[in-house]
C-alpha cells in the first residue's frame, strides 16, 4: 500500500512540474488557444492611427466580446468592442461618414478605437479612468475621479479583467505588431530557449 501512495505521489509531482513547465515556459503554445487574436491588421492598423498600444486593443477586444464579431449584449452593444448604436452613430459623424456595420470587424474597431484614442487625452491617459468611462460612461468616470464616487463592481472587474488580459497577451504574442511573418520564431523552439535561458541564469546568476 505504501509503495503504490509512493508510486501515486511521485506520478503526481512529476505531472505538476511538467504543467507548471509548460505554463511558464511555453506560453504561446498554450496562450493561442486561451487568448485568440484575430483581426490582427485592423487591429494593428487603428493602434497606429490612434496611438494605442495594439494589445491593449485585443484586450478590450477579448474582454467585451471574446473576439466574438456578432455578440450583442442584453443592453444593446454591439460587436467586438461593444459599440452601442447611438455612440457609433456619433462616432461615425465626427469621423465624417455615414454609420457602417457595426457586425463588420474593421468598422467596429475603428470606432471602438476612436473613442478609446478620445477617452485617453480626455482623462490624461489614464488607463483605469480610460476603461471606467468605457464601461460605464464618462460621467460615472469623472463622478469617481472627481468626487470618489464608487465604481459599480462591474466596471471594477471589467478594468481588472482588460489589464490581466493585456499582460497575458504581452506574455503569449509579445510585440507581435512589430514582427514580420520571416521574423516570428516557433513557439516550441521559444520555449525551449525560455527553458535554456533560464537554466543560465539559475547557474550563473542573474546580472
Amino acid at each position: 500500500m505504501k509503495r503504490r501512495w509512493l508510486k501515486f505521489a511521485i506520478a503526481a509531482m512529476v505531472t505538476v512540474g511538467l504543467l507548471l513547465i509548460f505554463y511558464f515556459f511555453f506560453p504561446q503554445v498554450w496562450g493561442e488557444a486561451l487568448y485568440p487574436l484575430d483581426y490582427k491588421d485592423s487591429i494593428q492598423k487603428y493602434a497606429a492611427e490612434r496611438n494605442l498600444r495594439p494589445n491593449f486593443i485585443a484586450a478590450v477586444i477579448f474582454t467585451e466580446s471574446r473576439f466574438h464579431k456578432d455578440s450583442v449584449s442584453g443592453a444593446g452593444a454591439v460587436g467586438l468592442m461593444q459599440l452601442m448604436p447611438g455612440t457609433a452613430a456619433s462616432i461615425a459623424a465626427e469621423i465624417g461618414e455615414p454609420m457602417g456595420n457595426l457586425h463588420d470587424p474593421d468598422t467596429n474597431i475603428k470606432y471602438g478605437t476612436w473613442y478609446l484614442r478620445g477617452l485617453m487625452d480626455k482623462f490624461n491617459g489614464d488607463v483605469d479612468l480610460v476603461l471606467a468611462a468605457y464601461n460605464a460612461g464618462v460621467n460615472r468616470a469623472h463622478s469617481y475621479n472627481e468626487r470618489g464616487v464608487p465604481l459599480p463592481y462591474e466596471t471594477v472587474s471589467f478594468i481588472q479583467k482588460v489589464k490581466g488580459t493585456e499582460g497575458a497577451y504581452d506574455k503569449v504574442y509579445d510585440a507581435w505588431y512589430a514582427q514580420s511573418e520571416s521574423g516570428k520564431v516557433n513557439p516550441v523552439l521559444l520555449g525551449f530557449t525560455n527553458i535554456a535561458d533560464f537554466v543560465k541564469k539559475l547557474i550563473l546568476g542573474s546580472k
